[in-house]
């Protein structure tokens, strides 16, 4: 990788915002590119200007309308009208910090005069519907006016969609232009999928994937919580199950304590994401993929395969009624997974009455429904009940169209649209493929996909738009490699493109009039994929210029470290360690990064942050090598040996979000890769770059600097030179 390389990186609520407005004359009269777009949207007539913020600004909400929870969407915890205004005061001040909102409870019917008022109110007078005609609490009216704003909604999430509505519009074009939209979810289901299972992903990432997918109003994150790798004959293979029993009789299911979720820690993470509209998912895997219970009960397992429970062994079908009575208390949604796919064909029977009894368990214990995924059961005799709902994945484990003739709920998560498998596969692509998505719903005609479209190769097999029995699409990602292919930060650079595409379709389907276009896509994605509120995926750090941060030598025994770069980020000396503590994090791609420092010879740590951390480690034969570690893996850069001596050694880092390339006395060292499954394909690791915590006990720094975007190696020289790149 050439270090000089750049990576182009059904109640009624009324949300009233009574604004200043500065009427522009020639002021566009169009939508900026929304992401979803919107249904539709009619300029006022003869009007001119647009709505823009004041400074000063009153959120009120009706004071008998602010507990409201009417929703008629999965989540058992919708939040109120009232929560929701929260959520939008943080992320407008956010967005627009020369903001400043109060939000009370009180009578919206008489307003203060005041520059900028937002009434929250609810009434019994919408009509949303989705595209199969049934109700949706979903929907919206935004109404702008010359000195007013007022969204109206089918509920209160609907009304958390229209305020997604104005701040997109707002981040996009600093106005929102003078006009009425109307809006509604086409699709219920507009998700993503996760595996969890095969990779560590703390719950604070999974908290920020949600709040970004919310940006783009997507309905639901499916949360994949077990799986294994491929045993490949080996039955200690890779295989977890992310949710910690408080059960001790269930305590076999996790040795590993370290790579689960408590109880608390996943319901918090459940209210958080319905905080922003988006239900979670949960899915516990069997009878299939259930290496982790073999591993726990290997009494349970068919002969010929561990990874699949035997389901005629009389002990089977209970212990798995046992993990799920555990766990069904903690999932707040009226529907769960229980995947149910890949089983062995010679027991069609048993899988399909192993379904049903599930779905009846299930349904007695917590009242939910369940959801299983597409597998074709070669039985004459037995069927799966009409009352689960399938998610279809692939055409050689079932029919999706023929399923929806036949009765079933069915949600599109066709495997040659909408998966991707982390780092590696010579099936799928690492990245949803945008070509496809936007240019080949159909081989021959081409044209934008959309939930209704399952086979691209004929039309005719594709349900309408408006049946009811197409509950909407959800996106894949998967990690087949398990944890050491990629990073949890890996996952976010892999989905964020794909997630706002499935969703927008998902919100508008590509046939209706005003339906988002790719020109239209590419124009907005940037710009709403670095606003998007309430999380830092990116990692990004504000600077007044191209360097984010610098230090060097001589350091103060104690006390404060100027930030020589002008952003102002002090760091502080600990002598008893020698390393420098910074109030940064991580620092996202794209960047470069120079390290000089006096080593010692021994491992040690460089650079740490909360991502990963950096430093000098041992090969197997003893010599020194620089590595990355991440959740507890270390990434080796095997083929280069570090020399050290009196002197002082140069580090340079450069990362993307394609890989991470290492310099050393301004020769390139090499780039960090990671083997798939241990053969000889190799792919890069994409690392940020760490820096809260800059040297230690192995080391003495003398200097350091970090700037966004990439940059020559060899070109860089001195703290004080290098300011002005």
């Amino acid at each position: 990788m050439s270090p000089c390389k750049v990576i182009k990186q059904a109640a009624y609520c009324c949300l009233i915002i009574f604004a200043s407005v500065f009427a522009l004359p020639g002021a566009a009269l169009n939508l900026p590119p929304l992401v979803p777009a919107v249904h539709s949207f009619t300029a006022n007539s003869g009007a001119s200007g647009a709505f823009r913020l004041s400074n000063d600004i009153r959120l009120i909400v009706d004071g008998h309308d602010a507990q409201s929870t009417r929703d008629n969407g999965l989540t058992l915890i919708p939040p109120t009208l009232l929560s929701f205004a929260q959520t939008f005061k943080t992320d407008l001040e956010t967005l627009f910090p020369h903001t400043s909102v109060t939000l009370s409870t009180g009578d919206t019917q008489a307003l203060p005069v005041h520059p900028t008022v937002i009434a929250i109110s609810l009434s019994d007078r919408v009509n949303a519907t989705h595209a199969d005609g049934t109700t949706t609490t979903e929907g919206y009216e935004l109404q702008v006016l010359p000195t007013s704003i007022r969204i109206t909604a089918s509920g209160s999430k609907g009304a958390f969609w229209g305020t997604r509505t104005l701040l997109q519009g707002l981040v996009l074009a600093g106005e929102f232009p003078l006009g009425t939209v109307v809006d509604q979810p086409d699709w219920q289901t507009r998700g993503f999928m996760l595996d969890v299972g095969r990779q560590w992903y703390p719950i604070t990432f999974l908290r920020d994937l949600c709040t970004y997918a919310s940006w783009f109003k997507v309905s639901e994150f499916h949360v994949h919580l077990s799986d294994n790798v491929s045993p490949r004959g080996n039955p200690n293979a890779y295989a977890r199950f992310r949710l910690r029993p408080e059960d001790s009789a269930l305590a076999g299911l996790t040795p590993h304590l370290n790579e689960t979720y408590s109880r608390a820690e996943f319901e918090d993470f459940q209210t958080h994401c319905a905080a922003r509209g988006v239900t979670i998912i949960p899915e516990l895997e069997s009878p299939g993929h259930a290496l982790v219970i073999t591993q726990w009960r290997p009494e349970l397992a068919l002969s010929s395969d561990p990874t699949l429970i035997n389901l005629t062994v009389p002990d089977a079908i209970p212990t798995i009624k046992a993990i799920w009575k555990e766990f069904l208390p903690w999932f707040h949604t009226k529907q769960v997974s229980i995947g149910a796919d890949e089983y062995n064909s010679s027991l069609a029977d048993d899988y399909n009455n192993f379904v049903n009894e599930m779905s009846d368990f299930i349904g007695q214990e917590s009242g939910k429904t369940i959801r299983i995924w597409g597998t074709r059961e070669p039985s004459n005799t037995t069927s799966v009940s009409k009352n689960i709902t399938i998610q279809h994945w692939d055409f050689g484990d079932d029919d999706p169209f023929e399923l929806i003739r036949s009765g079933y709920d069915v949600i599109n998560s066709e495997d040659s649209f909408q998966y991707i498998v982390m780092k590696q596969s010579g099936s799928f692509p690492q990245q949803l493929n945008q070509t496809r998505l936007w240019e080949g719903a159909n081989v021959d005609t081409g044209g934008i996909w959309d939930p209704h479209v399952f086979d691209r190769g004929n039309a005719s097999n594709n349900p309408r738009i408006s049946d009811p029995h197409l509950k909407g699409a959800i996106m894949a990602a998967w990690n087949d490699h398990g944890p050491t292919a990629s990073t949890f930060l890996e996952a976010f650079y892999a989905l964020k493109e794909g997630i706002p595409v499935v969703a927008s379709v998902g919100w508008l389907a590509a046939s209706g009039p005003n339906h988002l276009t790719h020109a239209q896509f590419l124009e907005a994605f940037a710009q709403l994929e670095a606003s998007a509120p309430g999380q830092n995926l990116d990692r990004r750090i504000p600077s007044k210029s191209a360097m984010v941060v610098a230090y060097a030598a001589p350091f103060p025994k104690s006390g404060i470290v100027p930030d020589r770069s002008g952003n102002g980020y002090d760091a502080h000396f600990d002598s008893a360690t020698g390393s420098l503590h910074t109030s940064l994090g991580s620092k996202g791609h794209n960047y470069t990064l120079l390290l000089r420092a006096t080593l010692d010879g021994s491992p040690g740590t460089l650079l740490s942050g909360p991502d990963d951390s950096f430093g000098v480690a041992s090969r197997a034969d003893g010599a020194l090598t620089l590595a990355f570690t991440s959740s507890d893996i270390t990434y080796l850069m095997s083929n280069y040996t570090l020399s050290w001596g009196s002197g002082t050694v140069e580090i340079v880092l450069t990362g993307t979000q394609d890989g991470t390339s290492v310099f050393v006395d301004g020769t390139h060292a090499g780039d960090f890769l990671v083997s798939i499954d241990g053969t000889n394909v190799f792919e890069p690791m994409a690392f940020v770059a760490p820096l809260q915590i800059i040297g230690g006990e192995h080391s003495e720094v003398k200097e350091l600097a970090m700037w966004d975007g990439i940059h020559d190696a060899n070109g860089l020289s001195s703290v004080e030179e290098m300011r002005g790149i």
